[in-house]
């Protein structure tokens, strides 16, 4: 075989998350860019990148990817992975660079009065004004047509530099039927105060009061419930009043991580609280024996980004706990080992499920030995332990440290005793493992991934 047409290993030139080798997946620019889009919080350092070193890959991206398929990957970033900022920043990429036409598209996107105004703020970063192009324009005046007299109320923001009456003035929405009265208000400045428990505590009305009857009317939003489980039992609320609360709280915009929020803010409502997010994620319940791995390593303990407080360890296992309600037959593992060694090390967990696997947390991660994830040596270790035989699927949860890709190794795990096999990748680097013998490798961190797996098999 010459030396100049060598065997083709699936692996190409690339600093993966780490930086330990140069040795990262071969990636197209469309998938470069979903896997950069989709796994950081736009203007926000990680530890592994700055901002700007961030913000400029996905621009130099964007320049190598057409317009149309930055917009599709806008309303995967919106309504699949749930973020806020990076889809409105893709349109206005694709705008500019491509001269595609985003009105659709971002009408569809903003779908919460205040992201038009993350729209005048991001232009404002880019370009130094409020300039826009036709088609943003037509967009944000298009986007009010999703909105209510409520949402307008609650989002007005007049105490900050850009309000929704400026959006307003700058692009003329057309009044409709549900929204006339509302945005007539808010030129005039006569628009009533939404009803949220921040409007009644502003107006001076007494916290614990007003807990109580938005709880009763069942006003309260579901984010609003989780944030606020220890400011209700600080004003005095009961044990049942706050538990039926918790009751209340169902949301497609939820998150595993939301949940994992409110539990530690209120320790003392774990159950209600994971109950509420067994409720929340069951429905998309997805068949057979799935074999679930958390990746443990110490590269997962660390921060997501520059304004987070989770580390990536906390997503995977609130990614778990909600897989633990997902999957019909969950076989639950745990895996990471020793670098020095070369060495992997794997634990099947029969312990808590949901929300009680943070009480294990540390112990778990001390137990496997910190060191980064061996696919490879999982899955051997999976087939020579019998698990492997009865599973329909293997779900990996990790951050592209893979010891047993790194150094020159190009050793596979074998996924072939499974029917589908899937690595979700975490991790917020630009590039990662890409080893080809996964029926999908995805990134992202919300419990969407799970509903993309029941999708691609159904």
């Amino acid at each position: 075989m010459s030396k100049f047409n060598t065997r083709k290993t699936g692996f190409d030139s690339g600093i993966i998350a780490g930086k330990l080798t140069d040795t990262a997946g071969k990636y197209s620019d469309d998938e470069l860019l979903r896997r950069v889009a989709l796994a950081n919080m736009l203007f926000e350092s990680d530890y592994y990148q700055p901002a700007d070193e961030i913000m400029k890959q996905i621009e130099d991206l964007c320049y190598k990817v057409e317009g149309e398929k930055i917009i599709e990957l806008a309303l995967e970033c919106r309504f699949e992975q749930k973020l806020r900022h990076t889809p409105l920043w893709l349109l206005i990429l694709a705008n500019e660079i491509h001269d595609v036409s985003v009105k659709d598209a971002l009408a569809k996107i903003a779908n919460r009065p205040d992201m038009t105004i993350d729209v005048l703020q991001m232009l404002k970063v880019r370009n130094g004004s409020y300039k826009m192009s036709k088609s943003i324009k037509k967009g944000l005046a298009k986007a009010f047509d999703n909105y209510d007299e409520y949402q307008i109320a609650k989002y007005r923001k007049s105490n900050m530099d850009v309000s929704l009456v400026d959006v307003v003035n700058l692009v003329h929405p057309k009044p409709t039927t549900k929204n006339e009265l509302a945005l007539k208000g808010l030129v005039e400045d006569t628009l009533q105060p939404a009803n949220t428990w921040e409007t009644a505590l502003s107006q001076g009305a007494d916290k614990k009061e007003t807990f109580e009857r938005m709880i009763a009317e069942k006003s309260l939003g579901s984010l609003a419930i989780l944030r606020n489980l220890r400011n209700m039992t600080e004003a005095g609320l009961s044990r049942n009043d706050i538990r039926t609360a918790i009751s209340q709280v169902g949301s497609y915009w939820l998150t595993p991580l939301n949940f994992l929020a409110a539990q530690r803010n209120a320790p003392d409502y774990t159950a209600a609280i994971d109950e509420a997010m067994k409720n929340c994620f069951v429905q998309e319940k997805i068949t057979g024996t799935t074999i679930l791995a958390i990746d443990v390593s110490g590269s997962m303990g660390r921060i997501t980004s520059s304004n987070s407080k989770f580390s990536r360890m906390d997503l995977a296992f609130a990614m778990a706990a909600a897989g633990s309600y997902i999957f019909e037959d969950l076989i639950l593992v745990f895996t990471a080992g020793s670098d020095a060694e070369r060495k992997g090390k794997h634990m099947i967990w029969n312990g808590s499920k949901g929300l009680g696997l943070f009480t294990n947390y540390s112990k778990i991660a001390m137990e496997m030995g910190g060191g980064g994830i061996f696919t490879y040596q999982l899955c051997e270790w999976l087939k020579e332990n019998g698990y492997a035989k009865d599973a329909e699927r293997l779900v990996v949860i990790s951050d592209s440290q893979d010891i047993d890709a790194h150094y020159g190794l190009v050793r596979k795990p074998d996924t072939s005793p499974y029917k589908t096999s899937y690595i979700i990748d975490i991790s917020t680097h630009t590039h990662g493992i890409k080893t080809g013998n996964w029926t999908a490798e995805i990134n992202g961190w919300s419990d969407k991934v799970f509903h993309y797996i029941k999708a691609l098999e159904n």
